[in-house]
């Protein structure tokens, strides 16, 4: 039988982006998986998915409303996923949020729930350029 090695991100299911980037009219920034090699993509910046197949975190997010979502984020397995329409204002999606925080244990420690809100946009930092890699001696084995 032959030998079949697996990339890092089929264990963890946490693709890593390399240097290169792709900002796309889609508001998508596209990049290359460090581990697999395949092409990858994100929207917030804080997960990376494959670029070739249906999103289903991402079209929830742009087919509907405000929602926020209990993620194991060890797992990378959505729990439960609330829509806070129903609220009249910030204030009561705020209680709302300690509510799910208090319900779910959150806060106790050894806890790997998180809890996201999909109005939560990262602020636009001016980004630096990667640092140039050093160059190996000749003659010398390349490493990745």
């Amino acid at each position: 039988m032959p030998y079949v090695a697996l990339s890092q991100c089929w264990f963890t299911r946490a693709h890593q982006p390399t240097a290169w980037r792709a900002h796309e009219d889609d508001g998508g920034i596209y990049s290359i998986c460090r581990h697999c090699g395949r092409r990858i993509v994100t929207w917030g910046r804080h997960r990376w998915s494959i670029a070739d197949g249906l999103d289903v975190a991402h079209l929830a997010e742009t087919a509907t409303g405000r929602f926020l979502t209990v993620l194991d984020s060890a797992d990378e397995f959505v729990v439960r996923r609330f829509t806070v329409d129903h609220l009249p204002d910030e204030a009561a999606i705020e209680a709302f949020k300690l509510e799910l925080r208090e319900r779910y244990g959150m806060d106790e420690p050894g806890s790997d729930l998180t809890l996201l809100d999909s109005a939560d946009k990262k602020v636009q930092r001016p980004r630096k350029a990667p640092p140039m890699a050093a160059r190996a001696a000749p003659g010398t084995p390349r490493t990745a």
